[in-house]
């Protein structure tokens, strides 16, 4: 089901006013140079509709909700003042005229979700960019957010500050409740240690208070952070021959977590599931599965279908291809296969002794390489650790699921949660799962001290730490969003997109906000360029050439293709012109015919396959509808949105 928006304050629906539905169809204007974007505004407070432009406003006529994302139809001067014509866009009809002065040009579709609230300081918001560049080039930016943001809690704020509000003191989740902080206009700035950040002019909905809150602000209680928020973990177990030892070995150290956790938090105690996972044989056919859930972390306050779950995984009697497991299916699986009930808090837990298959072109049935996995998890809430036993037999393959491993259960702000068993040890082994499960239990009750245990190795330690803080983030998380936690009440205003007292912390994730035809488009695009790579794999010289004929073949527009001449990618007329201008580095868009010649066949492999990724990664978006936003009831299907991060577009 499509997720309905429910800030009200946010792209709320729009009034339909005095103009008849039997006209004719027509289309917004397009954006100077462009042959496909539509121009698009957004309302500031008292943009009240007229039938034409220089009218009265009739007496008691609403206003168009701040924010509201609306197309423009036409542009006109009357009485000395400019006026937009403006509409929702596809077939509906304009509704009607407002002032230029109550709505803002938007020219991308770029917006910012405010990252998990660990590691990090508050967002500060300026009312002038030069002020913001100025403190972090030049000032000690640490010291100014913290002082500020002394004086934002005990409202001590002087008037004639820089900054005009703060991030919530909850954190506002954005795949909980949907905000829009649009991105009007940025640049780079850099701080004096070298970090690099982007200083981003937004808009927020305003309620017609500029000012920021002076009043002290309230932090909200642990005790009732935690109440009523429940954690699922899903062990996602190899079982292929190798981890025989280790199958019965997880059976006994998760038998005793179990029992000691239902013991401690009764009916509350975390939802366990449980996944299997290996690699199929020499013929290419699976023993049985490649992936298979045997228990989903379900309301069940004894646990019983999980101990029943355990006794009947079973290691494979056959040996597969090579050491190599498919882990990503399994991990894909319990990310996307299992209930997960009301479990806010999600772990999936991988353990294995071995690397992963990535991507289908390494015959992975995930079909996703290490970051679409990453982004997908991200994108269903959910955190990823990996308990790698290093046994003697799998030494050459160690460094190889190392470097996978961590990379995968990297955690923004947080980092990795890469478990290393160092020989394969299995009283180390018990040891860690034990802990693992101990530590993300501990994150439901902040009030809750660590159980006591013998030390651990440094790098469990280290890790065992920040699956704390991921705990924490998500338990932050849903109490923002229990307590409606919103962003800040301002109407433009600029803001860094990292922390301004540790750079090395990102504040602000700079997103896309992509309509779900964009998506199945972008998809499409990627599918082509992919066909013509494979095809052309005997003859890389005429890869251009195959991709001015797909661009030719998917434009509706073929008059607009560029010509044949076309030296770069970007110029094909393949991409959607949404995705130029962005803060970002497109390994796509920048493509030129030179440097694809000047690959190896190796680097044009590895080209092809990220493609693969992602196209599998935008297909499990798409489908999944629970990620989908409702702008309003007429914008459903093909016209939902989401906020797709920079890092998943190619």
């Amino acid at each position: 089901m499509l997720k309905t928006l429910t800030m009200a304050t946010a792209l709320a629906l729009l009034p339909v006013i005095g103009l008849a539905q039997s006209a004719p169809e027509r289309r917004p204007l397009l954006m100077a140079g462009k042959s496909t974007l539509e121009q698009r505004v957004l309302t500031r407070p008292g943009a009240v509709p007229v039938a034409r432009p220089g009218a009265d406003a009739p007496e008691g006529a609403a206003a168009i909700p701040p924010l509201s994302l609306l197309f423009v139809y036409g542009r006109e001067t009357a009485g000395g003042e400019d006026w937009v014509e403006v509409g929702r866009g596809g077939r509906s009809v304009p509704v009607g005229w407002v002032p230029a002065r109550t709505v803002i040009d938007w020219k991308q579709n770029l917006v910012v979700a405010f990252t998990d609230r660990v590691n990090r300081n508050r967002a500060l918001f300026f009312k002038d960019g030069e002020d913001l560049r100025r403190i972090v080039e030049e000032e000690d930016a640490g010291a100014f957010a913290r002082d500020t943001l002394t004086a934002i809690q005990t409202g001590t704020l002087a008037a004639d500050a820089p900054v005009i509000a703060a991030e919530p003191p909850a954190h506002v989740d954005i795949s909980r409740q949907f905000y829009l902080l649009p991105i009007l206009d940025w640049q780079e700035v850099w701080f004096p240690d070298g970090f690099q950040a982007l200083a981003l002019n937004v808009a927020a909905t305003s309620e017609g208070a500029d000012a920021p809150e002076t009043a002290p602000e309230a932090a909200p209680e642990p005790d009732v952070v935690a109440e009523g928020y429940r954690t699922g973990v899903v062990f996602v177990v190899d079982t292929s021959i190798s981890f025989d030892r280790y199958i019965r070995a997880a059976e006994r150290v998760m038998t005793g977590v179990r029992d000691r956790l239902v013991k401690e938090f009764g009916p509350a105690a975390p939802r366990f599931g449980l996944v299997g996972f290996r690699d199929v044989m020499e013929d290419g056919s699976p023993d049985g599965y490649v992936s298979k859930v045997f228990a989903e972390p379900v309301a069940d306050p004894d646990q019983a279908d999980f101990l029943t779950a355990l006794g009947r995984l079973e290691a494979s009697t056959v040996s597969n291809r090579d050491f190599r497991e498919d882990a990503y299916a399994g991990l894909r699986t319990a990310i996307e296969g299992v209930d997960w009930g009301d479990a806010e808090g999600r772990f999936v837990v991988l353990i294995t002794d071995a690397s992963p298959r990535t991507g289908a072109q390494d015959g992975g049935a995930s079909g996703l390489g290490t970051e679409q996995l990453r982004l997908l998890a991200r994108a269903n809430r959910t955190a990823i650790a990996a308990v790698h036993l290093e046994t003697p037999a799998g030494a050459e393959d160690h460094a190889r699921a190392a470097a996978a491993y961590r990379d995968l259960t990297d955690y923004p702000n947080i980092g990795s949660l890469y478990f290393p068993v160092a020989g394969g040890d299995v009283a180390a082994y018990e040891a860690v799962v034990e802990r693992l499960a101990t530590t993300i239990a501990q994150g439901m009750r902040p009030d809750t001290a660590p159980a006591e245990v013998t030390p651990a190795p440094a790098p469990v330690a280290e890790a065992l730490e920040r699956t704390g803080l991921v705990g924490q983030a998500m338990r932050l998380a849903w109490a923002g969003a229990q307590q409606g936690s919103r962003p800040p009440e301002l109407f433009q205003a600029w803001v860094a997109d990292r922390d301004l007292a540790n750079p090395a912390s990102k504040a602000l994730d700079v997103r896309v906000l992509i309509t779900r035809n964009q998506l199945s488009d972008l998809q499409a695009t990627l599918q082509a360029i992919l066909e013509a790579g494979e095809a052309t794999r005997i003859a890389p010289g005429d890869f251009f050439g195959a991709l001015q004929g797909a661009a030719a073949a998917m434009s509706r527009r073929p008059d607009r293709v560029a010509g044949a001449e076309a030296r770069r990618l970007a110029d094909t007329g393949l991409i959607g012109e949404y995705l130029e201008g962005l803060p970002y580095r497109s390994r796509v868009l920048e493509l030129t015919e030179d440097d694809w010649l000047a690959w190896s066949f190796g680097q044009q492999r590895e080209f092809l396959d990220d493609l693969a990724a992602k196209i599998r990664l935008y297909r499990a978006i798409h489908d999944d509808a629970d990620l989908w936003i409702a702008l309003d009831d007429d914008r459903a299907g093909g016209a939902a949105v989401y906020p797709i991060a920079l890092d998943a577009l190619p």
